[in-house]
């Protein structure tokens, strides 16, 4: 159990390298580099949702299942932030890219919001529950090395993601300790999501286990296009397609290459 915590939690570290890069090089708050890196990310998070969720969960379950995780998944994402929103109707979010850069000489501000910020959290803890649940897994139906390359998977795909994320937040005022506060709790939780994996999932229906995977690639879906993809044009324009084809196919490769 402890060994499924582990693997589940070094998978999700990712986000905390991530942010310890973005402070350590400040350059990667530059509204094209935080653009090109959400613009990367979001590539890979489709891939993500396309090739580890959604597909897995149609071979597991077929399409029916499917469909309807996602469609839980989409809107059940959706309220929950419009909740959050009515909640902090008097929370005043942070001037948009257009305006910051009208207030710097330099041009060179990409910022998220405080409602980014917030929302960008509530999907990076999707992103890394079903994760985190298939590493608990993998103990089980696999060997250690199978475990160790899906967690390396995990890694590797997830680190553009928490550049981008780090920068945008760093660039928007947060200090580099409410950061790595926040990623720790992902990362607390993506532990405990592959203790769950491990102990709770293993031996259940295949439909529980394609629903709850096509639940996470809805919500996922709406990540993407409402918080990523956003910050990326903001970044680098019409260059954010072409950047998140190119994440797509590294997040595709990293799970090819590893056998999934």
């Amino acid at each position: 159990m402890l060994e499924a915590a582990a693997f589940a939690a070094v998978g999700q570290a990712a986000l905390i390298v991530g942010a310890l890069l973005v402070w350590r090089f400040h350059s990667l708050t530059r509204a094209a580099v935080v653009g090109s890196l959400m613009a990367f990310g979001a590539g890979a998070v489709i891939s993500a949702v396309s090739t580890d969720l959604v597909a897995v969960a149609y071979d597991e379950a077929g399409g029916g299942i499917t469909a309807l995780g996602i469609g839980i998944g989409g809107v059940g994402y959706f309220l929950i932030i419009a909740l959050l929103e009515r909640s902090g109707a008097s929370e005043k979010p942070q001037s948009t890219l257009e305006e910051a850069v009208e207030e710097e000489s330099d041009g060179e501000v990409a910022a998220a919001s405080p409602t980014e910020a917030r929302n960008l959290f509530v999907g990076m803890v999707v992103d890394g529950v079903p994760e985190s649940v298939a590493v608990g897994l993998s103990l089980h139906l696999g060997s250690i090395g199978v475990s160790a390359a899906l967690v390396g998977s995990i890694f590797i795909a997830g680190l553009p993601e928490a550049i981008g994320v780090a920068a945008a937040l760093l660039a928007g005022g947060f200090t580099i300790s409410k950061i790595i506060i926040r990623f720790g709790f992902v990362v607390l939780i993506g532990a405990i999501s592959g203790v769950v994996g491990y102990r709770l999932l293993y031996g259940q229906s295949d439909e529980l286990i394609a629903l709850i995977q096509s639940i996470a690639a809805g919500a996922l879906l709406v990540v993407v296009v409402n918080e990523m993809v956003p910050i990326a044009i903001r970044g680098i324009q019409r260059w954010a397609g072409v950047v998140a084809a190119s994440g797509f196919v590294f997040s595709a490769a990293i799970t090819w290459l590893s056998g999934g």
